[in-house]
């Protein structure tokens, strides 16, 4: 398997697999399923051609392409799940590490940036994330309104691990900022704002702040 072989859902699924993660680890299990599909989102919002295999579903963004790829990488023994994660075996490591080589330092960053931002999240503060900054496509969730409940919750905790600006963490919570801010305050919770250097875009994404 070549790099001019793979199809580009299937070229960037190597790679975030392969990429470092909130730890720092080249090659850091993804979470699970649901993290796989929404990392690959974030990353698609500046791959024209990946976003387009992108459709709002039961859990938000998904796509049909990403699980298919996933399973044939897992049949040809290139990928495995385990109690860690969703990991590249040695084979896997080998054509990956080959993809991530060849790329350019562009979307190596990209999928680095996606991967760091979310592989740590629970599920609950990864759908908020999403949900509250890509509500187009939320409109088949199963679970939208659950979400919805969990979003004060969510936008403190988010906010507390440093993934969101706290105009953001504001917006998950469904609060006014002024009234965001004296909650955190109430909780014995600093809420000094992160600066643009820290951040550096919303999402760690140029154009998925919307």
């Amino acid at each position: 398997m070549s790099d001019g072989e793979l199809d580009v859902a299937e070229r960037y699924l190597l790679l975030l697999l392969y990429a470092p993660g909130p730890r720092e680890i080249q090659g850091e299990p993804i979470r699970g399923d649901l993290w796989l599909q929404k990392e690959l989102f974030l990353v698609s919002r500046n791959v024209e051609p990946l976003l387009e295999e992108f459709e709002a579903y039961r859990l938000g963004p998904f796509s049909e392409s990403v699980e298919e790829y996933k399973s044939q990488l897992e049949i040809s023994g290139y990928v495995e799940s385990t109690p860690s994660g969703i990991t590249l075996t040695t084979k896997g490591k080998s054509i990956a590490q080959g993809v991530w080589e060849s790329a350019d330092d562009n979307d190596r960053t990209l999928v680095q940036e996606a991967k760091s931002l979310l592989n740590d999240l629970s599920r609950d503060e990864l759908l908020a994330l999403i949900y509250s900054t890509f509500a187009e496509l939320t409109v088949n969730s199963d679970i939208k309104d659950e979400i919805a409940h969990k979003g004060v919750e969510a936008g403190i905790s988010l906010f507390r691990k440093r993934k969101v600006t706290l105009e953001r963490a504001a917006k998950i919570a469904q609060m006014s900022l002024p009234h965001f801010i004296a909650l955190l305050k109430r909780k014995g919770i600093c809420a000094v704002e992160m600066t643009a250097d820290e951040l550096k875009e919303e999402l760690g994404v140029a154009s998925a702040s919307g």
